[in-house]
């Protein structure tokens, strides 16, 4: 009888795992986790998980009893159920994004694109006082390495704060290209404008600046002419 509570404990274990991960998937939790086109693989694994534990219990219920040798100890090891801790958190926590402090312990230095990015906006809009709204990973980039083609021009910013040193501080985003382990954070030089508080979303519009000089490389920056505050996006990664 051991062996059969170990095994319907442990198959409780992977249900809930499981039960974690649908919901994950079912809300726009998941977003804070990993990029938007894996939705349908949490989902999948967490039905996958849940089939299997509810099978597996099942089966062994039907399978004929083994004898206690007097020896064992009923259910699975107290650290074990240590394991569901984090699926409980994850159930009734709100988890917040990256953010702020996430982006201070990176550079702000945007690493020059292995290949050029389609930049057609660029030539086939006229330079003129109508901002052009750009994710802020494209900015950061691109008013470095295409500061030739973007002088004179008024762009739109929507991230977070993250303030920098001797009172700077930056529009931020965290890019991702799977999920939030390998989060690179895209940080662009804000001017012209008292900082608002630290992680606070906002939609910036400004002119494109020289970028900032740094030891480890160039720093974009943008003359800020007007900040909104506004409310965080369901997927705040880009």
């Amino acid at each position: 009888m051991v062996v059969a509570v170990r095994r319907n404990v442990a198959g409780l274990v992977i249900v809930f795992v499981g039960a974690a991960t649908v919901q994950l998937a079912i809300s726009d939790t998941y977003l804070r986790y990993v990029k938007p086109n894996m939705r349908w693989m949490l989902l999948a694994a967490g039905i996958i998980l849940i089939a299997l534990a509810v099978v597996d219990v099942f089966a062994d219920t039907r399978r004929k009893p083994v004898a206690d040798d007097g020896h064992g100890h009923h259910g699975l090891p107290r650290a074990a159920w240590l394991l569901l801790i984090p699926v409980f958190a994850l159930l009734v926590v709100d988890p917040p994004a990256l953010g702020a402090d996430a982006a201070q312990r990176q550079s702000p230095v945007a690493a020059k694109p292995v290949a050029p990015k389609d930049q057609s906006w660029l030539a086939n809009s006229a330079q003129s006082d109508v901002p052009v709204a750009l994710a802020v990973r494209d900015y950061a980039v691109w008013a470095v390495w295409e500061s030739d083609r973007m002088k004179g021009r008024n762009f739109q910013l929507t991230g977070f704060v993250t303030p920098g040193k001797d009172g700077a501080w930056y529009v931020s985003r965290i890019g991702l290209t799977c999920c939030v382990a390998d989060g690179t954070a895209f940080m662009v030089e804000a001017r012209g404008q008292t900082a608002p508080p630290k992680n606070q979303w906002v939609t910036v519009t400004g002119e494109w600046a020289e970028p900032t000089k740094r030891v480890d490389g160039d720093v974009a920056a943008l003359t800020v002419t007007e900040i909104r505050p506004v409310t965080a996006p369901a997927n705040p990664y880009e």
